[in-house]
């Protein structure tokens, strides 16, 4: 798979070792997705489950939840620093579970911050309000199918998906966001995203074909691939 871009991910120079010319990445609208912007996003759900009484034991957990093509990948979010204004402005990830549902649509590249309110985690007083480690880990099968029956809330201040960047006094929109910055990329096999950007562009690319194919002649089709009906099909 060949990449357009200026920009650089931490997966591209797989490009030079899985060589396949046939499929094309444009990704020229992508943007840097920094760690600042994951912050961001974490700030009105961050504050929601913010206690002031015990700023101390304050431990905040967000899960976020990356889909390429039909692979998904889903991150607890633990913020570690705040500023005095109560803004997050660090945070540590860990992959929980990695996992490929073809049931559900496919996209490029989709990140969001996800809470389950389904699965019910508020229970035992208000120290549990919070997001505990441990129930998450014992619940991941339930937090999985969570996810493939969508029974899920998008939720954080800001899209991690697009952003605006100024050109010539104009706002463009840039919607590929790049991993490399965001927090995420060291803990991602750099193989499997690859792959799985592979995997959707040669799904689309065989979705076209059949498209194409289905609303055309069989003369067409023998036209179309450079034949001559008169002179490449003598009986």
């Amino acid at each position: 798979m060949r990449i357009i871009d200026k920009n650089t991910d931490f997966y591209d120079y797989l490009q030079n070792v899985y060589r396949d010319g046939s499929l094309t990445f444009d990704r020229t609208n992508s943007f840097i997705l920094s760690k600042e912007m994951v912050c961001d996003s974490l700030e009105v759900h961050s504050r929601h489950h913010y206690f002031w009484w015990d700023k101390e034991k304050y431990h905040d957990y967000n899960f976020l939840l990356l889909q390429v093509c039909n692979t998904f990948w889903l991150f607890l979010i633990e913020v570690t620093k705040l500023s005095e204004s109560g803004r997050p402005t660090n945070f540590a990830a860990e992959l929980l579970y990695s996992w490929k549902n073809y049931d559900k649509e496919r996209v490029l590249i989709k990140l969001n911050i996800i809470t389950f309110p389904g699965l019910r985690w508020r229970y035992g007083g208000w120290k549990n309000w919070l997001y505990n480690r441990d129930k998450i880990l014992n619940r991941i099968n339930d937090i999985v199918e969570a996810v493939n029956q969508s029974d899920y809330d998008v939720t954080g201040f800001r899209t991690l998906n697009s952003c605006y960047v100024s050109y010539g006094g104009k706002k463009v929109e840039k919607d590929i966001p790049l991993l490399k910055a965001s927090g995420l990329a060291q803990i991602i096999n750099p193989l499997d995203i690859y792959l799985a950007f592979e995997e959707y562009f040669s799904l689309e690319k065989t979705a076209t074909e059949r498209i194409y194919s289905k609303g055309i002649t069989d003369k067409e089709k023998i036209l179309n691939h450079g034949f001559d009906l008169k002179t490449s099909f003598r009986g």
